[in-house]
């Protein structure tokens, strides 16, 4: 149990406390506002600097001291802050990034596939000219000369081959259609 003495010093280092709170409050927060720092986060960062000074109440010898260092904490507090703050927005942009990507990459396999599911009534070299031009960007005089074609037949090939993966695409997967104009 406390003594008399132990409750009155404690009163009075209690009423010292809200006298440096009341005192001190505004002018930290707006040095924080100052900084740029949002109306609700400076509030929340003054009030966990002063329950600093609170817990370290006695170490300090003057409220001048008490001062230098709650305003060394504030701007720490509002450093760490920020700095988790970048490492969440970062994070998350990379997330969304990467699962765009996926979702990409899902999206252009799977139009592959149903791509070579639409050319299946066509001969393998047929489809294979068609992928070489379409996926890997070969110019119709290479594809011609790699499968002995003439490139008037190529161009037919291709015109015959293209119309049928799109009335594929429309008839079978109509979400895709406007994917397939990008991608293939």
């Amino acid at each position: 149990m406390k003594t008399s003495e132990e409750k009155l010093l404690c009163n009075a280092e209690q009423s010292g406390f809200d006298k440096f709170y009341n005192t001190n409050f505004l002018k930290v927060k707006t040095s924080l506002l100052f900084l740029g720092v949002e109306e609700e986060m400076a509030k929340d960062i003054t009030q966990e600097s002063f329950l600093r000074i609170l817990l370290l109440w006695n170490n300090f010898e003057n409220d001048i001291a008490r001062r230098s260092f709650l305003k060394l904490t504030s701007r720490n507090l509002w450093i760490d802050k920020y700095r988790k703050i970048k490492r969440e927005e970062q994070f998350c942009s990379l997330f969304e990034e990467g699962s765009r990507l996926l979702e990409e990459q899902m999206d252009f396999k799977e139009l592959q596939e149903i791509t070579y599911q639409a050319l299946d009534q066509y001969e393998e070299n047929m489809r294979l000219m068609y992928f070489e031009i379409k996926l890997n960007g070969a110019s119709y005089k290479d594809v011609s000369q790699k499968y002995q074609v003439n490139i008037k037949t190529l161009e037919r090939y291709m015109t015959k081959m293209s119309k049928t993966v799109r009335l594929y695409l429309k008839k079978y997967y109509p979400h895709l259609g406007i994917l397939a104009v990008f991608l293939l």
